[in-house]
C-alpha cells in the first residue's frame, strides 16, 4: 500500500509540474576535452519519452523536448525491462559514460507516468552527426535519428552484434545490429534506403571523439525502403496575390508536383499538377477570388506510390479593402544610426498612449484578449467610455487572480472568457480593432510582448499593429474560440483554451506587399515554424528574448553559424531551467541581460541587412521555451520584409551596445529609396554620441561595395589602431568603438577606400 500511494504522489507530482526538480537532458549533455560528461558521477532526476526499451536488453534510451541519453539498468524488474516505447517516465539515476556514451547508471528510482507517446525521428545527415560537438555541448547523441538515402557496405543478411558501414552524400558512419533484435536475420538492402535509430555511441579509449557514433536500429520497421517521395517540411507559401498564390516544398525522393485546394477541407475544387519528376517543387495556384480562405495540400507521386504533406489554408489578397499600414513600437531608446534612410524605428513610445489613441478611434467592436491588466485605469476608463458610445467590448483574460484594472471591467458590467485553471497559461496580448463591422478598411491587430501592467512600464517591450481585415478575421477566429461563441455574450461550456483548441485559422497572409504568417500555440506547431524561419538565415541572427529554453531552436541556430551566418543575442532569464545560454555563447554574441530593467521582448530578426536573402522578424508574445509550444495561449507573427526587419534591428543594436556589445551592422540600399537618399560618393559621418565614453558608433557610406579601412589617430598623428577593416557593401556600414583603453582626449578616424582619404575628429571624455 505504501508503494502504491508513494507512485500516485510521484505521478500527481510530475503532471502538476514543480513539486519535483526535474532537469533537462540537455543540461547533461556538456562534455570535456575528452568527450566525457563534466557533470559525471551526480544524481540527476529526468523525464522523458522512451525510444528505445528492452530491444537492446539495456542500454535503454529516453529524450524530452531538449536532448537524449541513455539509460542502463539491466534486468528483471529493472529500468529496461519495465518500460515501452511511447512510455513517459521519471528517473532518477547518477550520470556516468560507458566508451564514450552518456548514460544513467546506476537507476535509483524510476516511474512510467503515461504511454503510447509518439517520438518523430530528428532527420539528420551522417556529417551533421560527425559535426556534433562531442567536446563540448553534444547535441544528438541519445536522440532518434533518421538518415535518409543511405546505402550499405554489405549484402545478404544482417547479422547480430556486427558493424556495418553506411554512407549518404555527406560520409559514411557505423549502423549497429544489435543480436536479439527482429533485424538478425533479414535481407540487407541492395539500393538506396532510409534507417532509423538511435544515435549511441563506442569506442574503447579517449578521446571519445566523433569515431564513436554509431546508429542503433531497434527493429525491422527501422530500415526503411519506401522510396515514395516523401515530403519534407515546411510548405512554403509565397507570392499571395488577390487571385494566386505561389507553393514551394522539397521531398525527400523525387516525385512530381500536386496542389488540391478548395473553400473548404475536402479540398473539392480541384488541383495543379505539374508532372516534372523533382525533390524541389514550386507551382501557381491561380484563378481564385480576392480576400477568400482557400485550404490546400501538396502531394508529390512517383512510381513506388504518393506522398501528402499537412492541410495548409491561405487568405488571398485583399481586393482594395484594407491599407495594410504596419506601425512598430518600442517603449525603449533604439539606435537609429542603423536606419535605412526614412524607416527610422519609432523609440521610447508610450505604450498606453499608443493604445488609447486606438480604442478612442474604434467605432464598432473590441476584442480584447490580455493576460495582464493591472494598474491601468486610463484604459480602463477609455473601455467605458466605447461601451457607452457604442462600442461592442469582448475581452478574454487568465486564469489569475483577477487583477484590479480588470476587476474594475467587470465591476462595470463587462463580460470576460477566463481560461480555466490547470496547466498552462492565456498568455496572448492581443486587440482587434473594428473586426467585427461591415467596413474592412478599419481593422486593425494590435499584438506583441507587451503586458497592460503599469508596474511593467520599465520592461523593454515592442508592439505591432497591422491594419488587414484578413489578418483581423484570423485573429477574431482565435478570439472567438476562446470566447467561446460569436456572439456578443461568451459560452463557458464551448470556451477552449491551450491543447483543447484547435488549428483553424489561416497562416499565410500578403499585406500591403508583405509576406506575413500568423500561429498560435499551442495548436500550430509555433516552434517549428520558428526553426523553419532561423534556417533560412545566410547572412546574421539576432535575438531578444526574455527566456529560450528549446534546445531545437538553438540546434538550429548553432546549424546556421556552422555554415557562416554571425549570431548576436540577448536572454534576460539566463538561469531557466534549460536555458540555452550557455550553449548558444559557442556560436556567438550572446548576452546575458543584467540590466536593471526586465527585457520582456520575444523577438528574432534573419539577415536584417540583406533584402535579397529574404529578411524575417519572430515576435508576438510566444517565448522560446516549452511552455509556449506545448501548453500557452500565445500568437506569433513571421514577417518578411527589410524594413520592418530594419526597424527591430534598431532597437537591437541600442540593446546591444548597453551590453557591451561592439560589431558592424550593414544598412542595404534600397531601390525604393535609393535615388533619394544614397549618395554617388564616399560619405563619412560623425561618430555618435560625440563626446563618448566608453562606446561610440562611425558610419560610413560607399556607392558599391568596396575594400575600406578606418584608422585611429591620436592629435599629434600618431596611429592608435584600426577600428574597421575589410569589405564593405554598397550602402551604409556602421561600426562600433570602444575606447575602454584610451585616456581622454581628441581623436582622429580617417577612412581610407578606393585612393580615397576622409577624416574627422572626435573626443572621449572620461
Amino acid at each position: 500500500m505504501k508503494k502504491f500511494l508513494l507512485i500516485i504522489t510521484l505521478a500527481f507530482s510530475y503532471l502538476c509540474f514543480g513539486q519535483i526538480s526535474y532537469t533537462p537532458i540537455s543540461q547533461l549533455r556538456f562534455n570535456n576535452s575528452n568527450g566525457v560528461p563534466v557533470d559525471s558521477g551526480n544524481i540527476f532526476t529526468i523525464t522523458g519519452i522512451v525510444t528505445v526499451g528492452n530491444e537492446f536488453n539495456s542500454p535503454s534510451y529516453i529524450q524530452d523536448n531538449t536532448a537524449g541519453i541513455a539509460i542502463y539498468a539491466r534486468g528483471s524488474g529493472l529500468f529496461s525491462a519495465s518500460v515501452k516505447i511511447g512510455d513517459s517516465v521519471a528517473v532518477t539515476g547518477k550520470l556516468t559514460h560507458f566508451r564514450g556514451l552518456t548514460q544513467f547508471d546506476p537507476v535509483y528510482s524510476f516511474q512510467v507516468i503515461d504511454s503510447n507517446k509518439i517520438v518523430e525521428p530528428i532527420v539528420l545527415t551522417i556529417n551533421d552527426i560527425k559535426s556534433q560537438d562531442w567536446n563540448g555541448y553534444e547535441a544528438y547523441e541519445g536522440l532518434l535519428v533518421r538518415i535518409n538515402n543511405v546505402t550499405v557496405s554489405a549484402s545478404g543478411t544482417w547479422t547480430g552484434n556486427t558493424n556495418y558501414t553506411i554512407t549518404d552524400s555527406t560520409g559514411s558512419m557505423p549502423l549497429r545490429i544489435v543480436n536479439g533484435t527482429n533485424l538478425v536475420g533479414q535481407t540487407i538492402p541492395t539500393g538506396k534506403f532510409d534507417v532509423i535509430g538511435a544515435l549511441g555511441a563506442f569506442k574503447t579509449s579517449p578521446p571519445y571523439d566523433a569515431s564513436s557514433y554509431q546508429l542503433l536500429p531497434r527493429n525491422i520497421y527501422d530500415i526503411i525502403m519506401d522510396l515514395k517521395p516523401f515530403i519534407l517540411q515546411p510548405v512554403v507559401v509565397s507570392q499571395i496575390t488577390q487571385n494566386s498564390f505561389k507553393v514551394y516544398y522539397e521531398t525527400m525522393h523525387e516525385g512530381n508536383t500536386e496542389v488540391r485546394y478548395g473553400l473548404t477541407q475536402d479540398l473539392e475544387i480541384g488541383s495543379f499538377v505539374d508532372q516534372t519528376q523533382s525533390k524541389y517543387h514550386q507551382i501557381v495556384v491561380s484563378e481564385l477570388q480576392p480576400a477568400t480562405r482557400y485550404y490546400f495540400r501538396v502531394y508529390s507521386t512517383n512510381q513506388y506510390g504518393t506522398s501528402e504533406g499537412p492541410l495548409e489554408s491561405v487568405v488571398t489578397s485583399s481586393n482594395g479593402t484594407s491599407t495594410g499600414k504596419i506601425n512598430v513600437y518600442f517603449n525603449s531608446t533604439v539606435d537609429q544610426t542603423v536606419a535605412i534612410p526614412g524607416n527610422e524605428a519609432k523609440g521610447n513610445v508610450n505604450l498606453t498612449e499608443k493604445l488609447l489613441e486606438r480604442i478612442n478611434s474604434t467605432e464598432y467592436s473590441i476584442d480584447m484578449c490580455v493576460y495582464s491588466f493591472y494598474n491601468q485605469p486610463t484604459i480602463v476608463n477609455a473601455l467605458i467610455a466605447a461601451r457607452n458610445r457604442g462600442v461592442k467590448v469582448r475581452i478574454v483574460y487568465d486564469k489569475r487572480t483577477t487583477q484590479n484594472s480588470m476587476q474594475q471591467l467587470i465591476n462595470a458590467g463587462f463580460l470576460i472568457s477566463k481560461r480555466p485553471s490547470g496547466n498552462g497559461i492565456m498568455h496572448n496580448k492581443f486587440f482587434v480593432f473594428d473586426g467585427r463591422d461591415s467596413n474592412p478598411n478599419n481593422d486593425w491587430v494590435w499584438t506583441g510582448s507587451w503586458n497592460l501592467s503599469a508596474d511593467e512600464s520599465s520592461w523593454l517591450n515592442n508592439v505591432i499593429e497591422i491594419n488587414d481585415f484578413n489578418l483581423a478575421q484570423a485573429y477574431t477566429k482565435e478570439f472567438e474560440e476562446m470566447w467561446g461563441s460569436t456572439t456578443d455574450t461568451p459560452n463557458v461550456s464551448q470556451a477552449k483554451f491551450g491543447p483543447y483548441k484547435t488549428d483553424n485559422t489561416p497562416h499565410y497572409f500578403t499585406i500591403s506587399g508583405k509576406e506575413v504568417q500568423l500561429y498560435f500555440s499551442p495548436t500550430d506547431q509555433t516552434t517549428s515554424k520558428i526553426r523553419n524561419t532561423l534556417l533560412t538565415a545566410d547572412s546574421t541572427i539576432f535575438f531578444a528574448l526574455l527566456t529560450f529554453t528549446r534546445s531545437d531552436l538553438a540546434n538550429a541556430i548553432a546549424t546556421r553559424v556552422n555554415s557562416g551566418v554571425l549570431l548576436r543575442g540577448i536572454i534576460d532569464n539566463v538561469n531557466d531551467s534549460g536555458s540555452q545560454y550557455l550553449f548558444l555563447k559557442n556560436y556567438g554574441e550572446v548576452f546575458d541581460y543584467n540590466l536593471s530593467a526586465t527585457l520582456h521582448h520575444k523577438y528574432g530578426i534573419v539577415d536584417a541587412s540583406w533584402q535579397e536573402l529574404n529578411p524575417y522578424v519572430i515576435t508576438g508574445s510566444h517565448n522560446w521555451s516549452s511552455s509556449a509550444e506545448q501548453d500557452n495561449d500565445e500568437n506569433t507573427l513571421i514577417i518578411k520584409d527589410i524594413f520592418i526587419a530594419n526597424q527591430y534591428m534598431q532597437e537591437f543594436k541600442r540593446r546591444y551596445n548597453d551590453l557591451g556589445g561592439t560589431g558592424t551592422f550593414t544598412i542595404p540600399i534600397i531601390q525604393e529609396v535609393k535615388d533619394k537618399y544614397i549618395p554617388y560618393s564616399v560619405e563619412l559621418y560623425q561618430n555618435y554620441p560625440n563626446p563618448f565614453n566608453p562606446v561610440t558608433t562611425i558610419s560610413f557610406t560607399l556607392p558599391a561595395t568596396s575594400n575600406a579601412k578606418i584608422v585611429l589617430y591620436d592629435i599629434l598623428g600618431n596611429e592608435i589602431k584600426t577600428i574597421f577593416n575589410g569589405i564593405a557593401s554598397a550602402g551604409k556600414t556602421v561600426v562600433d568603438f570602444r575606447a575602454d583603453d584610451l585616456p581622454t582626449g581628441v581623436y582622429f578616424y580617417t577612412l581610407y577606400v578606393n585612393n580615397l582619404t576622409l577624416s574627422r575628429k572626435m573626443l572621449l571624455l572620461k
